[in-house]
């Protein structure tokens, strides 16, 4: 549940269309190949100036590279590892956020983050869109490419070094209004597991609401 939401699921196979009431659309880390139809489902959704929520894991896109590629998303290979999270005695395959982005979502927000197996995620703005850094974590760390055990190092002929953006918000006009999308490179952050940490449910909250046009619910919960 979502504060102020309602929230409904929504099979892509069996709909027509997205609702065009939808304030936002969410995709979380689906777990079977969508079909192209429902993939094109998708497209003419965020075509038609949708906004979007978008978690994207380390598991392969499952279909969705034509929204990546619609999206101008470029999706680096490999796990975030931070060396930061050593010191507070979490893995170093959790990326610790303490600074953020300046962009609305992210104002006044000072709350620490959590997330687990990041992958990195950026975007051009030769695409039409105007896009802007939510979260940067691993500011001493890199993106492992290789296997993650306890011997793993940075290999600079390998390995892309910090700060890695994970999350990132893409904007542009659409006939009268401004179409918003979020595209994080991690779902842990909300998992049940993890999003008791810190501020993840703050952030993820404040997303929702930034996404749905309620900028003045944006705060500290």
């Amino acid at each position: 549940t979502l504060k102020g939401f309602k929230i409904n699921r929504l099979n892509l196979a069996i709909a027509q269309d997205v609702p065009a009431n939808a304030a936002a659309l969410m995709i979380a880390n689906p777990q079977v190949d969508l079909l192209p139809g429902e993939v094109d489902k998708l497209i003419q959704y965020v075509n038609g100036g949708g906004n979007l929520f978008w978690l994207i894991d380390q598991e392969p896109l499952h279909g969705l590279q034509p929204l990546a590629q619609l999206l101008g998303l470029t999706l680096t290979p490999g796990v975030v590892v931070d060396p930061a999270a050593q010191r507070l005695n979490a893995p170093p395959t959790w990326a610790l956020a303490s600074s953020y982005g300046r962009h609305s979502v992210t104002r006044n927000f000072n709350m620490n983050t959590v997330f687990p197996f990041a992958r990195q995620v950026s975007a051009g703005d030769d695409q039409g869109w105007r896009v802007a850094n939510l979260v940067e974590v691993a500011q001493q760390g890199w993106v492992e490419t290789g296997k993650l055990d306890r011997s793993m190092k940075f290999d600079k002929n390998r390995d892309t070094p910090g700060p890695v953006p994970i999350a990132i918000a893409l904007t542009r006009p659409v006939n009268d209004r401004e179409q918003r999308i979020v595209v994080v490179g991690n779902g842990y952050f909300l998992a049940n597991t993890f999003v008791g940490n810190g501020g993840n449910m703050d952030l993820g909250v404040n997303i929702m609401n930034w996404l749905a046009g309620d900028d003045n619910l944006i705060a500290v919960q």
